[in-house]
């Protein structure tokens, strides 16, 4: 179920759905990304994600590998390429840690090394 959820966020990512998202996250969620910073509460987090997905014409998130590497605790490692509003492309390889709970996501960690 963990998985599925975590799939689930990135495919309403690759759809900019923030509803879809939102409707993902416990209220008092948190988010920490190496390149954003950290987020507390489904709302500073569908905010941040809002501004985020803005800054693309178009923006993707391409799954590599997925795995549960404890109960509940999915590592995703993805592949990223975004075309900025200024025709620029950025392309970047990453990893996520999503932390599910109870149906929804608890936690995200973007930018951390993988765990074994």
């Amino acid at each position: 179920m963990s998985a599925l959820i975590a799939e689930r966020y990135f495919n309403y990512s690759n759809d900019s759905n923030m509803a879809a998202i939102k409707a993902l996250l416990a209220e008092n969620s948190t988010y920490y990304s190496s390149y954003l910073g950290f987020f507390v509460g489904r709302e500073d987090i569908i905010a941040m994600q809002t501004n985020f997905h803005l800054q693309y014409q178009t923006a993707r998130w391409d799954i590599i590998t997925l795995r549960e590497i404890n109960i509940n605790v999915i590592e995703i490692t993805f592949h990223f390429e975004g075309l900025l509003q200024n025709d620029q492309v950025e392309k970047r390889k990453s990893n996520e840690h999503i932390l599910v709970k109870d149906g929804v996501i608890q936690h995200i960690a973007v930018g951390l090394p993988t765990l074994s």
